[in-house]
């Protein structure tokens, strides 16, 4: 038999992004498999995204022009995603203009990619393992032999290299009291746990969950302030539908949290549970995933990328904390895991709950407007009163300490009492590194990364200057390279410095600090968690990776070193972000049994989105805030598209997004507002000059066609980079 194949070629770029034709001549070949194939007289690898079955004299594989190419190898015997995922992947890819290389590189692990790199990934791994033969009557067995037989039949098997010492394993063999097998081996290890029992639910949260069952809309806001117990009513939820056979999903917002969530959902379920995160390794992401799609795990808790994890037969997905940014993907493939799930419970006919105690603006409006369902926890579960909150003016030199300018004399106060009584403190600076920049007091020459022309961070750890966009490194010279003096000065602070200082001030304090830069180091979050958890670490100091989702009975004290840090960013958000972080910050005080405190230093003090925050008032914030959104016209009142064009040449950048702009401008004047071109921070990225046109718009239908002409268009100008984002976060 002859087939047309339309083949994906493995480059995740726009310009590839449609089909090559290839043929194959065999007996069968699925929609969904990897193949080796020529191109450009190189070999590489393609994604079948359809097959024809063809006479081989079919005028399409002959031309005067070419002959279509036999594909060179079959590299799958069996489709690489679900159908389920394919039809995702197709829908995706064209209503969003994201390469479909693209999205399988961020659906699938490395091993199972469509690259040449994939083909070099990590393998299905084996171990022999003994199982257990139940005869009787017993023969004559040393205690030690009868110990490890007794063992073997309760765990029903073992690895044979944990039977210490070997000449057991040959003893039960050898009287057929075992027997050897090769199996699969799971490179993930889950740590040991027991299974808790189920605690008792609140009048509030049996409410919730029967009001659950009642709603009519797919998707559910789940509003509920901090510490109201939302993960419970997750556990309760998934527990009802792994009964109905169905799976169930949860996405938590960072890594940090996976471990957390993971407890919970074995100490309830044992171990029928997967996990899928940035932080696992390549073969344990291999075995993950495998293991899901073979159907050998009803839930599955991970970070964004999970929510696309191949489970069949989804009856709940579960989006915790469903506010936080980093849900959304800002690089290529463009995508919001909240969009993902909406299409995959769709899909599925599956339930959808959006959790948090601040949702994004975009599900409250939704659920005001009743096209999601919602519901509320409105207090704490243990009925505890909400923390005292203190809001501290830095720009009243009395409340600064003599010890250090980072502090406030009150939060300083406030930490010796906690250390005192032996109870914990978080504090949240959302700047990581110990100095945002570093200049020369002589000249003012400012160290600036070479690629994107803006400062550069000090990070006293490894000495060396760090561009926190596009993550160059250099070493602190000695000496100014524009003068030579040796007269350069650090300005600013991170959490580096605020370890330090605080280690000076408090020396008999045990402190810890969690942000990006320690969480390179694999295992290093949970493991410092984990410590935090078992009261080892006394005070805690980290970016917005410790505000989120944390429960720690012993913290009594949460201090925002920053707290308008954001503000000053030139974005509609930044006000939203602000209120956000503070809110769930202070709420990971006073969860346990003693009461919490909260203390906020900052330089407006009167800001709205600080003082809400500081109350937990999200209720005003909303009202006060899509005020200005309305007014304004940004979301939720309307949709963005952003398109970023980038050049080596600075002239040539501007007028071609002038030339963008116009075009727009004629083809959407009656459907959009066309904002731009804008010059981002920064402007200069990897070397190259970058420009931005935003698009506000209601109605999709009306853009789409416009949009794609556009694509089509600029995507034939080779020089330069060209990016379509919608509902961008970063503008």
């Amino acid at each position: 038999m002859t087939f047309l194949l339309e083949v994906y070629l493995q480059h995740p770029i726009q310009k590839l992004n449609r089909p090559f034709y290839y043929r194959f001549d065999g007996n069968h070949i699925f929609i969904g498999v990897r193949v080796l194939v020529d191109f450009n007289h190189q070999e590489i690898v393609g994604y079948v995204a359809q097959v024809e079955s063809v006479n081989r004299d079919d005028p399409r594989l002959q031309s005067n022009q070419f002959s279509v190419q036999p594909i060179k190898k079959i590299i799958d015997q069996t489709a690489i995603i679900t159908p389920e995922l394919i039809e995702l992947v197709n829908h995706f890819s064209s209503r969003y203009f994201i390469p479909k290389i693209a999205l399988l590189h961020a659906l699938l692990p490395q091993s199972l990619r469509p690259s040449t790199v994939g083909l070099k990934g990590p393998k299905i791994a084996f171990e022999e393992r003994l199982f257990p033969v139940v005869i009787s009557p017993l023969p004559e067995l040393t205690s030690l032999e009868h110990e490890w037989y007794q063992r073997l039949i309760e765990s029903e098997s073992i690895r044979k290299q944990d039977i210490k010492p070997p000449r057991i394993v040959k003893k039960l063999l050898d009287l057929k009291l075992a027997k050897v097998e090769r199996v699969e081996k799971y490179r993930y290890r889950f740590n040991d746990i027991a299974i808790d029992p189920k605690p008792t639910l609140t009048i509030q949260q049996r409410a919730v969950i029967e009001q659950f069952f009642t709603l009519k809309q797919p998707v559910t806001l789940l509003e509920g302030v901090t510490g109201s117990g939302k993960t419970e009513v997750y556990l309760s939820l998934a527990e009802h539908y792994i009964q109905q056979q169905k799976t169930v999903l949860i996405i938590v917002p960072e890594i940090a949290l996976t471990p957390v969530m993971v407890s919970h959902v074995r100490q309830r379920f044992g171990l029928q549970v997967a996990v899928l995160h940035s932080e696992l390794t390549a073969a344990e992401k291999y075995d993950e995933y495998r293991r899901i799609a073979d159907g050998k795990v009803n839930i599955v808790v991970g970070a964004r990328s999970a929510i696309f994890a191949p489970l069949m037969n989804l009856g709940l997905i579960i989006i915790d904390e469903e506010h936080s940014e980093t849900y959304k993907q800002d690089t290529s493939p463009f995508y919001h895991a909240r969009d993902i799930a909406i299409w995959r419970s769709q899909f599925h006919q599956a339930k959808l709950m959006l959790g948090s105690a601040t949702p994004s603006f975009e599900t409250k409006a939704r659920a005001e407007k009743k096209v999601y369902g919602h519901l509320h926890l409105p207090q704490r579960i243990n009925e505890k009163p909400q923390p005292l909150t203190t809001i501290i003016n830095l720009g009243d030199k009395k409340n600064i300490a003599t010890q250090s300018s980072i502090f406030s004399q009150p939060l300083l106060r406030a930490i010796a009492n906690r250390i005192e009584k032996k109870e914990q403190v978080i504090l949240l600076l959302n700047r990581r590194g110990y100095a945002g920049s570093v200049v020369c007091r002589s000249c003012q020459t400012v160290m600036q990364c070479p690629t994107c022309a803006i400062p550069l961070a000090y990070h006293k750890s490894y000495h060396h200057l760090q561009c926190h966009f596009c993550q160059h490194r250099q070493a602190l010279p000695n000496s100014c390279p524009s003068c030579g003096e040796d007269a350069l000065m650090k300005q600013g602070f991170g959490t580096q410095q605020v370890e330090e200082s605080l280690a000076t001030i408090f020396p008999q304090a045990r402190i810890t600090r969690l942000d990006s830069d320690v969480a390179k180091v694999r295992m290093q979050t949970a493991t410092i968690l984990k410590k935090f958890q078992d009261h080892q670490i006394d005070i805690l100091i980290g970016t917005q990776m410790v505000a989120k989702g944390h429960d720690f009975p012993n913290v009594t004290l949460v201090g925002i070193i920053l707290a308008d840090l954001g503000l000053s960013l030139p974005h509609y958000r930044a006000s939203e972000r602000t209120f956000q972080l503070i809110s769930q910050a202070v709420g990971r005080t006073g969860r346990g049994h003693l009461d919490g405190e909260a203390l906020i230093q900052t330089y407006i003090p009167n800001h709205d989105a600080i003082t809400t925050g500081a109350q937990q008032d999200y209720a005003r914030f909303f009202s006060l805030e899509m005020r200005q959104r309305r007014e304004m016209q940004y979301p939720p009142y309307t949709y963005l598209v952003m398109i970023e064009l980038s050049h080596q040449q600075q002239q040539f950048i501007d007028d071609l997004a002038l030339q963008l702009m116009t075009t727009l401008q004629e083809k959407l004047a009656q459907h959009a507002t066309i904002i731009g071109p804008n010059i981002p921070y920064p402007e200069l990225f990897l070397r190259m000059y970058r420009r931005r046109i935003l698009i506000k718009y209601k109605d999709y239908e009306k853009i789409y066609q416009a949009l794609e002409q556009v694509v089509n268009v600029f995507l034939m100008k080779q020089s330069i980079k060209f990016t379509i984002n919608f509902d961008p976060y970063d503008l």
